[in-house]
């Protein structure tokens, strides 16, 4: 009997939580997308922690443009989220990566172009003879000790 008075007691005297917290006033929540990154940090704070006590009551309490400030300060594309590559940049690289690699062919065909002839120890003959040599010495039985690279 003297807990239960005891505790209406506390509740008529604790205030409730939710009766403290106001709405954001729509001006610092709406558009936020474009205006967070330059922002003050001390104005980002203060609305970060506003949102926070505001989250703290049930959720449809909230208005529309609090839930979105709020969704975007904590997952949207700002700061490290925010995507390495602006649009257009995906075709800038892929045309660096094409025109890299034509002037890696060209700068190919131009030395081959220009090139002697062959080392002799890459000739059909030479190989066969270095697998006579190899297996006349037993060299490596297991894994093979053919020496010819085109067949």
């Amino acid at each position: 009997m003297l807990r239960s008075s005891m505790n209406t007691a506390v509740r008529r005297v604790v205030p409730l939580r939710f009766a403290q917290t106001q709405a954001i006033s729509r001006a610092a929540v709406t558009n936020i997308q474009e205006r967070w990154e330059k922002m003050p940090a001390t104005e980002q704070d203060d609305l970060v922690g506003k949102l926070t006590e505001r989250q703290k009551l049930p959720w449809r309490e909230l208005t529309q443009p609090e839930k979105q400030a709020a969704w975007y300060i904590s997952y949207g594309e700002w700061g490290p989220r925010k995507p390495v590559l602006e649009k257009g940049d995906g075709s800038f690289i892929a045309k660096g990566v094409v025109v890299g690699m034509v002037v890696a062919v060209g700068f190919f065909a131009f030395i081959r172009q220009f090139a002697g002839e062959e080392s002799k120890t890459m000739t059909k003959e030479w190989q066969l003879k270095s697998d006579e040599y190899l297996k006349s010495k037993n060299a490596n039985p297991w894994g093979g000790y053919s020496q010819v690279q085109s067949k």
